[in-house]
């Protein structure tokens, strides 16, 4: 055990981009940013008992490749002289802010390219301050977790026979939980409040032409402006869970992001405000010396615990579905390159020619899938143990039974389990999610989990893919404990 007691540093900035900036969308959410909802952020938690440190960031972005996940974690990790293993980074999955430069690489013009290199390089600088705000303002530190409900979720995976459809099924169970960690100075004001949900950030709608943090913005400033301190949300396993308003279809849904977005925050806050790092209830014992009334009293602690700070990091290699003939592939790459021609010399919707470009590139990914013959692409996951808490991160658009499941299998107290954490490789459907007889290269599918080129993945991953993760991030927090 350390021997000195915690200390907690948190900041957060803002990470806006420049107006004329793509979001990161394919058939939707893909135009350009004309203003501003919300601003969007990056916010650091860091942690240190004894001689190790851990350093949590989370962000208002949509996505993030493994490569660009590593650089990011590396810039902050020698910024702070800490290994990058030490480093997390959970993106909310935000979709109506940029993406990352290697997600809109093959769909948009070498004009946004270039605002996009601009941007990556603004945000890694903006990501490496807050991380170093947050070292400098590192004190004395109690941490506490707990746990409440939300219902602004809604399973989106709804089937009408045989055709699969982005909708929703009210019927359905979700993951409500709103888990919530305090980190409190030791006079009990906070630090930082963290709270995970799991549902996509979609409120504000694809006709929105507004840079905005959708419903997790709302609901940090709910928390900040009660008990002060940051707040980060971090994003749980939300890849096949819309919020029940649905996506937005107005141009404005400011004011339904705000009802949202508070409905979730006013939740964490009870949590947080329920947990009181600096004081403990003692036995019952008479009130006054009346011997018919008796209540807990409050005392103050004075004691600041060390606490057990670690980190370890598991990779698995998912294989992928049967892949088609190389004469098929090449057929895809002639068929994507004629259609991205057509369209550019038509009178077509943006979205038309961004689809165009991405499935030309999938296709191209296909033939080198194909010529390499037994593709395999890395499945990461990383885990923090801090005290009674541990915190697992996938680097996959996770659904909430996996999440649940992980939890279930926990040897911890408190177990946060995050999706879209150091880069993103495409989602992770469960075997049983796979469409009835299995899923077709050339199927017409609406869920975008079933559409690997939106991943620029060949195909999906071997239905046993999930277990496998499950098994990898359970054995991740055991190796902690």
């Amino acid at each position: 055990m350390p021997a000195t007691g915690l200390v907690a540093g948190a900041a957060t900035l803002t990470i806006n981009p420049k107006m004329g900036v793509s979001k990161g969308g394919l058939r939707l959410f893909g135009g350009p940013i004309e203003s501003i909802e919300s601003d969007i952020y990056m916010s650091a938690l860091v942690l240190k008992s004894g001689d190790t440190t851990l350093a949590l960031l989370t962000c208002d972005l949509g996505m993030m490749s493994n490569a660009e996940g590593l650089a990011l974690r590396t810039e902050v990790a020698e910024a702070i002289k800490l290994p990058v293993t030490n480093v997390m980074i959970n993106i909310s999955h935000n979709h109506s802010s940029p993406s990352s430069l290697d997600w809109q690489r093959s769909s948009d013009s070498p004009e946004q390219m270039r605002l996009m290199e601009e941007y990556t390089a603004y945000m890694t600088r903006r990501t490496v301050e807050c991380a170093t705000n947050a070292v400098q303002t590192l004190k004395p530190a109690r941490i506490e977790a707990a746990w409440g409900e939300s219902d602004i979720n809604i399973y989106r995976r709804e089937w009408n026979g045989s055709q699969d459809i982005l909708g929703e099924v009210p019927e359905h169970p979700t993951d409500k939980s709103v888990g919530v960690i305090r980190v409190d100075d030791l006079d009990g004001h906070a630090i930082a409040t963290l709270f995970r949900y799991s549902c996509h950030p979609v409120v504000v709608g694809a006709r929105a032409t507004a840079l905005s943090a959708d419903f997790p913005g709302p609901a940090r400033k709910i928390v900040e402006d009660a008990i002060g301190g940051v707040a980060l949300f971090m994003q749980g396993c939300g890849g096949n869970l819309n919020p029940q308003v649905g996506i937005g279809y107005e141009e404005d849904c400011s004011d339904t992001n705000f009802r949202v977005g508070s409905a979730l925050g006013a939740e964490a806050l009870r949590v947080a405000l329920g947990i009181r790092t600096n004081k403990y209830q003692d036995e019952r014992v008479e009130l006054n010396n009346i011997p018919n009334i008796l209540f807990k009293p409050w005392h103050e602690r004075t004691d600041h615990p060390a606490l057990l700070l670690a980190s370890t990091e598991e990779i698995v290699h998912f294989t992928f579905s049967p892949l088609p003939s190389l004469e098929s592939a090449e057929e895809l790459v002639t068929k994507w390159t004629k259609e991205v021609d057509d369209r550019l010399s038509r009178d077509v919707l943006a979205w038309e020619v961004r689809a165009a470009k991405k499935y030309l590139a999938w296709a191209q990914t296909l033939v080198e899938a194909v010529k390499d013959g037994n593709p395999t692409r890395e499945f990461k996951v990383q885990a923090f143990r801090i005290g009674n808490i541990a915190i697992v991160g996938m680097n996959t658009e996770t659904f909430f039974e996996t999440g649940l499941e992980i939890q279930s299998k926990s040897p911890f107290e408190h177990t946060f389990v995050l999706g879209y954490t150091n880069g993103l490789i495409m989602y992770l459907p469960r075997a049983q999610d796979y469409p009835e007889g299995g899923w077709k290269i050339d199927g017409k599918y609406a869920l975008p989990d079933l559409m690997p080129p939106g991943y620029c993945q060949p195909v999906l991953w071997n239905p046993d893919s999930e277990s496998r993760a499950v098994e990898a991030c359970v054995q991740a927090l055991h190796s902690l404990k």
